[in-house]
């Protein structure tokens, strides 16, 4: 397909549906015509990089679908090549976040619209066809030369700004991009004053801290690290909240508009009710049952020991033999005394005959 059949306009703009204006045919038609135009875009692309220098090509058709805030104008020459046309020049713009300084090094954080691509071919050049095509751009987006931004500008660029458009130098940024003086007059209102990176994590803000305040004598530590003039006046502020008496108010809290009924609790015996019998209602809890029982001796008779375990003959042993528990003569008496409990019963714990 030849140039004036894909491009009707002398200036066409492209976006990343890649469809210049007043196309007209069917489906088949459209991808032919954007086969054709991608190589169109490609190799000026690729001439503009060659003309700048460049190590990378900045315009493709590809990238130009992969980036929704670019815009791409084309200028043609529709009487060259006996009537079929050429495509002489390009210019891409776009929305770029950036952090610029300006003359009084302040940083101002903006998203202007930047020139991120601009070539006429070189038989072309000096001839009035960039005017024409950047003339077009503002035009269309209705903006103006000083408030573009323009990326990474050559010579040839600086030159033709100052000879069309009174941009007499640009403030170069480290971000590779260059802006005129004029640029920063609309931001003058948001500007904020450039400061030296921190470094290091004690550079970071430090927030209220009580065990700080205690140690470093309350906020105007804070304060004094961290450039905050009101450090004083909250501690002013805080001192008179806290010698203030609380209010009637701040003393009862709201009625909620609804609350569960309070659970019934059993809060002791009520004096005042007259049915009330002191004697039923304080009457001590039973004591718990012991486990063993004393066996008192009868009148008159000696008190007798109580029975160890060990004074039984184990099964299979004679009478006379003696066991671990028992011992024999005042050994084994003091030996059993020590295995007694509190109550005179033997301690099975010290017991250390075989059962069976």
């Amino acid at each position: 397909m030849e140039v004036n059949d894909i491009l009707h306009e002398d200036i066409s703009k492209l976006n990343d549906l890649f469809i210049p204006d007043c196309f007209e045919g069917s489906v088949a038609d459209l991808r032919a015509m954007q086969a054709a135009l991608a190589k169109i875009v490609d190799a000026l692309g690729e001439q503009s990089a060659a003309a700048q220098g460049l190590n990378r090509i900045i315009t493709t058709a590809d990238k130009l679908r992969a980036s929704p805030t670019h815009t791409l104008y084309l200028l043609k020459d529709a009487t060259a090549k006996n009537g079929k046309g050429e495509v002489i020049g390009l210019l891409k713009v776009g929305y770029k976040h950036l952090f610029l300084f300006d003359e009084r090094d302040h940083v101002h954080e903006v998203e202007p619209l930047c020139v991120l691509d601009f070539y006429i071919v070189r038989d072309r050049q000096r001839s009035g066809y960039g005017r024409v095509l950047f003339d077009y751009m503002l035009h269309d987006m209705e903006m103006h030369a000083h408030q573009l931004a323009i990326d990474g500008p050559s010579a040839k660029m600086e030159q033709f700004l100052a000879k069309n458009y009174e941009v007499e130098r640009l403030l170069r940024q480290n971000n590779n991009f260059a802006v005129a003086p004029q640029f920063f007059e609309r931001f003058a209102d948001i500007s904020t004053p450039a400061v030296a990176a921190a470094v290091g994590r004690f550079a970071a803000p430090k927030p209220h801290s009580a065990i700080a305040n205690v140690i470093h004598g309350g906020a105007s530590y804070y304060a004094e690290n961290n450039g905050d003039s009101s450090g004083r006046e909250y501690e002013r502020e805080s001192e008179e909240e806290s010698s203030a008496p609380p209010s009637d108010e701040e003393r009862l809290p709201e009625p909620l508009p609804w609350a569960p009924p309070a659970p019934e609790l059993d809060d002791g015996p009520n004096w005042d009710d007259d049915d009330y019998q002191p004697e039923v209602a304080c009457k001590p809890p039973s004591p718990e049952r012991p486990s063993t029982l004393p066996v008192e001796p009868e009148a008159g008779a000696p008190p007798a020991a109580p029975a160890a375990f060990a004074d039984v003959p184990a099964a299979g042993l004679p009478s006379g033999a003696s066991t671990p528990a028992s011992g024999s003569g005042a050994a084994g008496a003091a030996r059993r005394d020590s295995q007694l409990t509190d109550k005179g019963y033997f301690d099975v714990k010290f017991y250390h005959n075989r059962l069976w």
